[in-house]
């Protein structure tokens, strides 16, 4: 018998590293802002009807603030997992983008390029963020029963999980845009232990009576 775990990752609602512009990971945990907690409220009206069983979460607060309305909602606590947390930027954590790009830092340009061949200096590249992602959905499908689980996470997390699954190379992560709210569907088959991208919408309308 197929035992399947549908996981639909969702990236945090704005957060106030996004509205500044600046890198955050171990400097700082920033909070949602009142844009990113209305992003939170439109998480519940999309998912509210749908046929979710378990919630995760990275243990960031940005992630934590965007899944809670959701679990409210539903009655469910969610299970922080500590490998869903953002890509470590090593020296670049809590720098602003702005900066960066104005420094005329090689190491910097080179990395938005190439963020596979380039890591951050002390940090994670683009496929290792991924295969510490779909590692710990993986020992945590081994804890919860077959369904869907809904885990907010990070850009750069879920564009990491992507190209592991499709096989693709690390230079892909430039072309895929992750906005806040941003969501991928993934699959994953215990059985053969292994993955699959579902492709179909996200929304879910209320139960028939």
């Amino acid at each position: 018998m197929a035992i399947v775990y549908d996981i639909l990752l969702v990236r945090h609602g704005e957060s106030e590293a996004n509205r500044l512009g600046r890198f955050a990971y171990h400097s700082w945990d920033p909070h949602l802002t009142e844009v990113g907690r209305a992003q939170a409220r439109q998480l519940v009206a999309q998912l509210q009807h749908a046929p979710i069983k378990h919630l995760a979460t990275s243990p960031l607060a940005r992630a934590r603030e965007t899944i809670q309305p959701l679990a409210d909602c539903l009655g469910l606590v969610p299970t922080v997992l500590a490998d869903l947390a953002e890509v470590n930027l090593g020296a670049w954590d809590g720098a602003r983008l702005s900066d960066l790009e104005r420094s005329n830092n090689g190491a910097f340009h080179a990395w938005r390029q190439d963020p596979e061949a380039n890591p951050p200096p002390g940090g994670e590249s683009i496929l290792a963020v991924g295969q510490r992602v779909l590692g710990a959905l993986e020992r945590y499908t081994g804890s919860v029963d077959p369904g869907m689980t809904v885990a907010a996470t990070h850009a750069d997390c879920i564009k990491g999980a992507f190209l592991v699954v499709t096989q693709a190379s690390g230079p892909s992560a430039r072309s895929l845009l992750v906005p806040n709210l941003g969501q991928l569907h993934l699959r994953y088959h215990a059985n053969g232990h292994r993955w699959a991208l579902v492709l179909g919408p996200h929304y879910f309308p209320p139960r028939a009576e």
